[in-house]
């Protein structure tokens, strides 16, 4: 298996960009992948039949302090918590994908707050049963020149989640 560094949302090595204006291309085998309209966890069900699992590595309360990265959260200061979860989503027992959600404590007022109680279950699962889901638009970068990751913000009840998926090499291989 790949020792590749866990990625991070606020990796300042990472050059998040749409894929219109991405100085990037990515290769044919992770562009269905990063354009995935629908629920990753589904699409990561039905390719694995089923054997499908969540590994949590890092739950815990931060601080954001790249001040691009909190604007998209709307007027906060760099006080503001926020709940971040890393996990890697498996397929066949083998990591695919590894995840990054990044929640501002303000989101959790409301139906939001469930996400804390998600455990090893799929974030993607409680969102997209949402009936009120926005998802902004996809941004996308390459990282360790291994794979691909995507980001967006999902909005519940108007409270922002940023979710950003790396797509590993395991994944397109297997």
């Amino acid at each position: 298996m790949l020792n590749l560094r866990y990625p991070d949302i606020i990796d300042a090595d990472l050059c998040w960009e749409t894929l219109e204006r991405s100085q990037y291309s990515p290769p044919d085998a992770y562009l269905s992948w990063l354009t995935e309209p629908g629920s990753l966890t589904q699409a990561l069900i039905r390719k694995s039949d089923g054997e499908f699992a969540v590994q949590v590595h890092e739950e815990q309360w931060t601080s954001v302090k790249d001040s691009q990265l909190l604007a998209q959260f709307g007027p906060l200061d760099c006080s503001h918590r926020f709940w971040s979860r890393k996990v890697s989503l498996l397929g066949h027992g083998v990591p695919w994908v590894n995840a990054h959600t990044l929640i501002p404590e303000h989101s959790f007022e409301g139906s939001l707050a469930k996400i804390l109680e998600l455990n090893d279950r799929p974030l993607g699962e409680y969102l997209f049963t949402q009936p009120d889901l926005v998802r902004s638009s996809l941004e996308i970068t390459p990282f360790q020149g291994q794979g691909w990751g995507r980001r967006s913000l999902f909005f519940v009840e108007r409270k922002p989640v940023m979710v950003a998926e790396f797509f590993l090499p395991q994944l397109i291989l297997s």
